[in-house]
């Protein structure tokens, strides 16, 4: 077969990423529509309902632990949240698709939108209460939902790198990445970084690299290995840049700016609640061998 006729062979357009176009669209049209949702509840619905779906410390009501992520304090607020979410949803997504695990975020997903605003404004809500019981914040916007991507895509990449790579090079990786994170919120809120810290994150990344360059599971050491290696370690590193941007938005040095309170509580626990949805249900719902498609 010719080249042309290759190019034009309709089974080979009908897929993406190894998916029918048709799967990966709808996938996509269904992150939209979260963003689509979140629009129209800030411009449809009238400020005295956006106050009634926040989440009240004071008054307590049980649905707005789930309402409250769907409402926001201004256009800014939503912009930003919206812009995250979703930057962290499609590079997840991608990642999910590359690791044949389409299934995975089919499973997630939901989770992410309907179970974690839950877990996370009630983490947010004991802190609070246990650290500053006076205080009676009310909390809204889709910041916690976004750090779960972001716990998600962290695991992700993990998954990913799983099927090339040995389980030390996975944990060499997932290291290096907890440190950087960890390093940079010392760094926001400690204003420097002491040596042993510095030193934590320089030896996490050089295990994460050489992991990856010498632990790959079933490759001969030629050349195609090492362009491999080359790849993979371009991919991990955007990655990560994407978590510490994502970080550096979610943890302002002052949570309390002109007034306005950030919730870093509630992000961190996003974070980390998120991660652990994500390895739930890859770990408890994982599709049958040959499945791809489920």
């Amino acid at each position: 077969m010719s080249d042309a006729s290759a190019r034009f062979d309709p089974s080979a357009e009908s897929e993406a990423f190894g998916y029918p176009r048709s799967a990966v669209a709808a996938d996509l049209a269904a992150i939209a529509v979260v963003g689509v949702v979140l629009v129209a509840v800030q411009v449809l619905l009238p400020a005295a309902t956006h106050d009634r779906l926040a989440f009240d410390h004071a008054a307590f009501a049980p649905e707005t632990l789930f309402t409250a992520a769907y409402v926001h304090a201004g256009t800014d607020h939503l912009l930003s949240n919206l812009g995250g979410y979703v930057s962290l949803s499609l590079v997840t997504y991608l990642v999910c698709l590359h690791a044949d695990r389409r299934a995975w975020f089919h499973r997630t997903f939901p989770a992410l939108l309907v179970v974690l605003p839950v877990a996370v404004n009630l983490t947010s809500y004991v802190i609070l209460e246990t650290r500053f019981p006076g205080a009676s914040p009310v909390s809204r916007g889709f910041s916690g939902v976004v750090a779960g991507f972001g716990g998600f895509l962290l695991v992700a990449v993990a998954v990913h790198l799983r099927r090339s790579y040995s389980r030390e090079t996975v944990f060499f990786v997932v290291q290096f990445a907890v440190l950087l994170l960890l390093g940079e919120l010392l760094w926001i809120y400690a204003a420097r970084v002491t040596l042993l810290e510095g030193a934590a994150v320089t030896g996490g990344l050089a295990l994460a690299v050489s992991g990856i360059v010498s632990r790959a599971r079933g490759r001969t050491f030629g050349d195609d290995h090492y362009r491999q290696v080359g790849l993979d370690l371009l991919y991990v590193g955007l990655v990560l840049a994407l978590l510490v941007w994502l970080i550096y938005g979610l943890f302002p040095a002052d949570p309390v700016d002109h007034g306005r309170f950030t919730n870093v509580f509630a992000h961190g626990a996003g974070f980390v609640e998120g991660g652990l949805l994500a390895a739930f249900a890859f770990v408890a719902f994982r599709p049958r061998a040959g499945n791809r498609f489920e």
